[in-house]
């Protein structure tokens, strides 16, 4: 079987986005089990054409938009390439975002996934959420509703498809973000990161935040929360990520005196960042909207207590009251409170076994089992 994974952004070359990684590790599990992928993504700065690597091909197609000015606007450029690229190839089954219309809309075409993540493009607020609405839309419809099958990371994504789109709930299926467990204990093993490496004291509150620094992620509501934090305690940050909202950040930091209780680091090797994770206490995750953030589930697999948003299927990895708690969105005072719960109870360790006890469901080598079971059902139809 050969499955082609079509998608804009990939890891290790585009970024380190939540989908970036997503498809990566996805591809990197089939080949483990045995399938053969090709991962169809846009340019990159490098110029590659073809690249392969871990038993993956990447195929590199026109243009490079990543990086460029209205980056929307160049879906369907890209989107047309890969049409024209996969006439050309045999596969079995093109799963992916980016890429998969205009092909699905072909007659003669093999089966086709989609997968939508959060659908963060439709809860984009404001003039920007209007013009992309506008713009995407109608084609996002004719694609799902072409789709063999859809990708839901669980039961609330998948009622937001159906009322969105109008399509049957037979054709969507579970494929939850997953965590790759051997890995991220390998990674941990052997820790050689202090807290003193990063002026964090043994007495220190630490939270960590991973994450593109982009407005849907609520990261100004940690740092509001992180000012209210230290007023009764000594609390500090590692931030993880870097984003078009950086500087607007680092200037809200800046504005609260709180430089000397953040450490900012930015596009970070996986290995450094699980084991920051060990120097860490509570992950904090302020998101406005998305599916099931990856970031979540790494950081329960490092055995950490989560403060996370109550939004979409946040709430299916993070229990309220057992492995952290639930927020409401854009609430800093509601984030300092979860923390203080955390600290006054003394539910770390509690918390911290719980994470990892719920996460061993979301393992890589599980969740790619579940999609060569449904690769393989559309194949025999």
């Amino acid at each position: 079987m050969k499955v082609i994974i079509s998608t804009r952004a990939i890891y290790p070359f585009h970024g380190f986005g939540g989908m970036e990684r997503y498809y990566y590790n996805l591809a990197k599990h089939l080949v483990e089990q045995g399938i053969k992928v090709e991962i169809v993504t846009s340019q990159d700065k490098s110029g590659n054409r073809v690249v392969e690597f871990d038993g993956i091909k990447y195929t590199f197609i026109p243009p490079n938009f990543n990086k460029k000015p209205f980056m929307s606007l160049w879906y369907y450029s890209f989107s047309l390439n890969v049409k024209k690229y996969l006439g050309k190839i045999k596969f079995d089954v093109l799963h992916g975002t980016a890429g998969t219309y205009p092909y699905s809309n072909l007659r003669d075409r093999r089966p086709v996934i989609v997968q939508p993540f959060g659908l963060e493009l439709f809860k984009i607020e404001g003039i920007r959420g209007l013009f992309l609405k506008i713009l995407f839309y109608r084609i996002s419809r004719i694609n799902m509703e072409n789709a063999d099958a859809i990708a839901s990371e669980g039961e609330i994504q998948t009622k937001e498809i159906m009322q969105l789109f109008g399509v049957p709930r037979e054709k969507i299926f579970y494929l939850p973000d997953g965590v790759d467990l051997d890995e991220i204990e390998e990674y941990t093993k052997e820790v050689k990161v202090t807290r003193e490496d990063y002026n964090l004291q043994d007495a220190d509150i630490v939270l960590m935040n991973v994450n593109r620094l982009e407005p849907n992620k609520g990261v100004q509501y940690l740092i509001e929360a992180l000012r209210i934090l230290n007023q009764e305690l000594n609390v500090k940050l590692i931030l993880v990520g870097t984003g078009s909202e950086e500087e607007k950040i680092k200037r809200l930091i800046k504005r609260l005196g709180l430089e000397d209780k953040v450490k900012h680091l930015k596009n970070i090797p996986d290995k450094l960042m699980f084991q920051l994770y060990t120097l860490a206490d509570i992950s904090v995750t302020p998101t406005l909207y998305e599916g099931l953030p990856l970031v979540v589930l790494e950081a329960m697999a490092c055995g950490k207590p989560i403060v996370a948003s109550n939004v979409s299927e946040v709430p299916q990895a993070v229990k309220d009251g057992i492995n952290g708690f639930l927020v409401p969105q854009r609430n800093p005072k509601a984030i300092a409170d979860a923390v203080l719960k955390i600290y006054d109870k003394n539910l770390f360790m509690k918390m911290c076994k719980a994470s990892k006890e719920i996460v061993k469901k979301y393992d890589w080598s599980k969740i790619a089992k579940i999609a060569i079971k449904k690769y393989e059902e559309l194949i025999r139809k």
